[in-house]
C-alpha cells in the first residue's frame, strides 16, 4: 500500500504551543505506527505549513510531495518568514490565505498528476487539497469532534477556521471518529456520510506515559491539563476548588492548570483568580510531553469537567500515569473513564465540592482508582488504533 499521509498537524513539531495538543499527537502516534506496520509512507500537507513542515529534520526521511505551484509556494514562504511577527499580523495574513484557498485557488496539473502513485490518502485531521479532492485516491479522514459547529453554526465564511474542515465533507469519502459519541455527532450534522464509510476506533495514549515518583512541585495539589479556553469548563473548577478548600480551611493544597491560555479567555481567567487567592492556583504554560507524567503521577487527581468532548486525552493520559480521575458525564468523556474514577454534572456546584471532598480525605478510594484506571488504560492503545484504521481501509478494496 502507498499512503499519502496528511503531516499538516505534524508541522507543528517544533512549536510550544496551542497547536502542539490531542491532534497533533493523534498524527504522531499513528504516524509512528503505521511506519512500524512498514506502511509506504509519503508526506503531504496544506500549502500554507509548507516550509514548516519541510524544516523539520526529525522526519526529512520520509519523503515530502513537492509543491508545484508558484503562488502556494510564496505564500507558503511568506507564511513561514512572519512566523515570530505580532499576532495581529500572523493571523490576518492566515485569513488572506484562508481567502485565496477559498475563492482564488487554482489546481495545479504537477500537483494533481503527481498522486497517480499513491492508493490512499490518510489525514489525521486537515481537509483534504482541492487536487486532492480531484482525484481518484481512495480518501480516509480522521472527525474527532463537531464541536465548533455546536458552538458557532455550520461555517459560511472562509475565514472562519474551521470552514474548509466541514465544508469537504462528503458521500464519497471515508471518515474516522474516535468515539461512539463523535460518530453519532457526525451522522447527526452530516446525514449523507454511508454507514459503511465511517468508522469509530478509539485512541491510545503514549507510552511515555507512565506512574514516575518524579516530582516537579513538592507540595500536595490538584492537577488539570488543556487549552485554557471557555469550553474546558475550568473557571467551575477554580470557583469550586476555591470554596472547597476555604470550606475546610485547607492551607496546603494547590490547583496546577497545564496548558496554554487562549488570549480571548485571559481576561475572564484573569478576574476569576483576582477575585481569590491566587497564589494557591500554579499557571505552568504549555507543558513538555516529558514532563506531563510527573504531573500527572503525583497529583491528588486530575480534573477534567470539560462540556464537550471528541474523546478526551488527557483522562487516558491521566489513568495511565495512575492519577484518580475526576471528569463530566457529558459526550465521550464516561466512554474513556468508565468506572475508574468519579463523573460529575459539570454544571453542578454541589457535584464538584464533593469529588473534590472524596479525592481529598479519602486515600483508599484515590488508590482504587488509581489501580482501576491503570487496568482500564491497558485497553487503549495507538497499536490497536492505528491496526483498526488499517483495517478498515483494507475492507474497502
Amino acid at each position: 500500500m502507498k499512503l499519502l499521509f496528511d503531516a499538516t498537524e505534524i508541522s507543528y513539531y517544533q512549536e510550544n504551543s496551542g497547536h502542539k495538543a490531542g491532534v497533533f499527537y493523534v498524527a504522531l502516534n499513528l504516524l509512528k505506527e503505521f511506519q512500524k506496520q512498514g506502511i509506504d509512507i509519503t508526506f503531504h500537507c496544506d500549502f500554507k505549513r509548507y516550509y514548516f513542515l519541510k524544516n523539520i529534520k526529525e522526519f526529512s526521511q520520509i519523503p515530502c510531495l513537492e509543491e508545484h505551484s508558484l503562488i502556494n509556494k510564496i505564500i507558503a514562504w511568506v507564511l513561514f518568514k512572519t512566523d515570530n511577527f505580532p499576532l495581529r499580523i500572523k493571523y490576518g495574513l492566515i485569513i488572506l490565505a484562508r481567502i485565496y484557498d477559498k475563492y482564488f485557488y487554482k489546481t495545479n496539473t504537477k500537483n494533481l498528476n503527481r498522486l497517480k502513485d499513491f492508493d490512499v490518502y490518510f489525514s489525521p485531521f486537515t481537509p483534504p487539497s482541492k487536487e486532492i479532492l480531484q482525484s481518484n485516491l481512495k480518501r480516509f479522514r480522521m472527525l474527532h469532534d463537531v464541536i465548533p459547529i455546536i458552538e458557532q453554526g455550520l461555517p459560511k465564511s472562509p475565514k472562519d477556521w474551521y470552514y474548509k474542515i466541514y465544508s469537504t465533507i462528503n458521500s464519497q469519502d471515508y471518515y474516522v471518529t474516535n468515539s461512539e459519541f463523535t460518530k453519532q455527532d457526525v451522522l447527526k450534522y452530516f446525514p449523507f456520510i454511508k454507514e459503511n464509510n465511517i468508522k469509530t476506533t478509539l485512541l491510545g495514549a503514549n507510552t511515555e506515559f507512565y506512574p514516575t515518583q518524579e516530582k516537579l512541585i513538592e507540595e500536595d495539589y490538584i492537577f488539570s491539563l488543556c487549552t485554557l479556553g471557555k469550553r474546558k469548563n475550568l473557571i467551575f473548577a477554580i470557583k469550586n476548588f476555591f470554596k472547597f478548600i476555604e470550606k475546610h480551611k485547607i492551607e496546603n493544597l494547590k490547583l496546577v492548570l497545564g496548558g496554554g491560555v487562549w488570549k480571548k479567555f485571559e481576561k475572564e481567567l484573569n478576574s476569576v483568580l483576582n477575585q481569590h487567592d491566587n497564589t494557591k492556583i500554579i499557571l505552568t504554560g504549555y507543558i513538555d510531553e516529558k514532563d506531563l507524567k510527573k504531573y500527572y503521577s503525583n497529583a491528588l487527581c486530575f480534573i477534567y469537567p470539560s462540556l464537550y468532548e471528541g474523546f478526551g486525552l488527557p483522562v487516558l493520559e491521566a489513568m495511565q500515569c495512575g492519577c484518580p480521575v475526576i471528569t463530566s458525564d457529558r459526550t465521550s468523556l464516561p466512554e474513556v473513564i468508565g468506572d475508574c474514577g468519579i463523573i460529575i454534572n459539570p454544571e453542578s456546584d454541589e457535584d464538584m465540592i464533593n469529588a473534590y471532598e472524596k479525592m481529598y480525605f479519602d486515600s483508599g478510594f484515590r488508590k482504587k482508582c488509581s489501580d482501576k484506571g491503570l487496568e482500564r488504560a491497558k485497553t487503549f492503545s495507538w497499536q490497536k488504533c492505528a491496526f483498526e484504521i488499517l483495517e478498515f481501509i483494507k475492507s474497502t478494496y
